[in-house]
C-alpha cells in the first residue's frame, strides 16, 4: 500500500508598516482605514504636519513605507523628503500626489523618492506600489518607465571613462539586475554570493553614482547606457 502525505505550505508575507502624511484628514482617515484592511499592511500612524511626524518619529519605530502628498500646510513635501532621506535612509517614500505630471518623474526619483503616483491610482495598484516599493526598493510602471525614455535625451552627456572604469564588472553585474527589479537576496542568488556582498556592492554603486535610491541607480544607468529602460523589467 502506497501512503500518500500532503504538505500545506503556507506562504507568509512580511508586514509592511506604514506612515501616511496628508493634510486632507479624509484622505488620511480612508487610507487608513483601507490600508488596515489588507493582510501583511499596517498603517502605524497618521499625520496632517511635517512637525507631528518629525516628533513622533523621535520616539517610535520608523516606519518600513512612507506615503506623502506634496503639498501640506506647514511644509512642502518636497523639504519633508529632503529631511527624510539623509536622516531615515531606510524609510521608502511613495509621493501620492493630487498634483501629479510625468515630466516631474526624473526630479522626484532625483531627489530620493522611491515611487511617484497620482491619488487617483485604484486601491489595488496601490497596494501593489507599496508591496513593490517594500520589496525592490522602487516602483516604475510602463507608462513611466516611456517618460523616462522620452526625458532622458539622447545627447546626455556620457559617463567619464575614469568613472566608467570606477564601477568594477561585478558592480554593473549588480547595476543590472537591481534594474531588473531583483531583491539583493535573488542577485545573492543568481551570481553566487553572499547576500551582504551583494548589499556591499550596492552601497558602493550609490557612492560611485550619487543616487540615493534604486530608482536613482536605474536612472544613472539609463543615462550612461549601462543598461536599455527596454530591457528594464515591471
Amino acid at each position: 500500500m502506497v501512503e500518500h502525505h500532503f504538505c500545506l505550505i503556507l506562504i507568509v508575507m512580511e508586514n509592511i508598516n506604514i506612515a501616511l502624511v496628508d493634510d486632507d484628514q479624509l484622505i488620511l482617515n480612508l487610507l487608513e482605514d483601507y490600508l488596515n484592511s489588507v493582510d501583511s499592511l499596517t498603517v502605524l500612524c497618521t499625520h496632517s504636519s511635517s512637525a507631528n511626524f518629525y516628533q513622533w518619529l523621535e520616539t517610535n519605530t520608523p516606519p518600513a513605507v512612507l506615503i506623502l502628498d506634496l503639498r501640506l500646510k506647514d511644509e512642502s513635501g518636497q523639504d519633508i523628503i529632503d529631511y527624510i532621506v539623509p536622516h531615515y535612509p531606510e524609510i521608502k517614500i511613495i509621493v501620492l500626489s493630487s498634483h501629479y505630471h510625468p515630466n516631474f518623474l526624473g526630479y522626484i526619483f532625483k531627489k530620493g523618492v522611491h515611487a511617484f503616483i497620482p491619488k487617483e491610482v485604484l486601491k489595488d495598484e496601490l497596494v501593489d506600489v507599496i508591496q513593490q516599493v517594500a520589496r525592490n526598493g522602487h516602483y516604475l510602471n510602463a507608462e513611466q518607465v516611456d517618460v523616462l525614455r522620452k526625458q532622458i535625451a539622447s545627447n546626455s552627456p556620457s559617463i567619464p571613462k575614469k568613472d566608467v572604469d570606477a564601477i568594477t564588472d561585478r558592480e554593473k553585474e549588480v547595476l543590472q539586475l537591481l534594474c531588473h527589479q531583483l531583491t539583493a537576496k535573488e542577485i545573492a542568488e543568481r551570481l553566487f554570493l553572499s547576500k551582504k556582498t551583494v548589499e556591499t556592492h550596492k552601497s558602493n554603486l550609490l557612492l560611485k553614482t550619487g543616487a540615493k535610491n534604486v530608482a536613482g541607480l536605474i536612472i544613472f544607468a539609463t543615462q550612461h547606457q549601462l543598461v536599455k529602460l527596454d530591457e528594464i523589467m515591471l
